[in-house]
């Protein structure tokens, strides 16, 4: 794992938010992230939601990520969902559709209600 991406998690309600802190999420941090996702669906947490709001640049390593988490928790009868993407990745959240099987939150707070 690269030294700049720091992964937390924290529970909010019956939501396990990650916070993702790293500018981009690429090739050199995704299988951090995926382990990181999948110890904390091993452990009990199924209904996850990323908190990208510090990520300014991904990649198809990233979006894969995303896919990941949405499978890793769906095979629990858990739930995943993603919030404060910048301006880059929410475009290339849009232009792969992504959007349309994952759901997109504005804040925390709309993610939790």
């Amino acid at each position: 794992m690269s030294s700049e991406t720091k992964i937390a998690s924290r529970a909010n309600g019956s939501k396990t938010i990650v916070d993702i802190d790293a500018q981009n999420v690429d090739f050199r941090n995704c299988e951090a992230i995926k382990s990181s996702v999948a110890s904390m669906v091993s452990q009990g947490s199924k209904n996850i939601v990323l908190n990208l709001s510090k990520v300014s640049f991904m990649d198809s390593s990233g979006l894969s990520v995303i896919l990941f988490c949405k499978r890793t928790c769906e095979e629990v009868g858990g739930t995943f969902g993603a919030f404060g993407l910048q301006n880059y990745v929410n475009n290339l959240v849009n232009l792969t559709n992504l959007n349309k099987t994952i759901d997109i939150y504005h804040s925390e707070a709309d993610a939790v209600n």
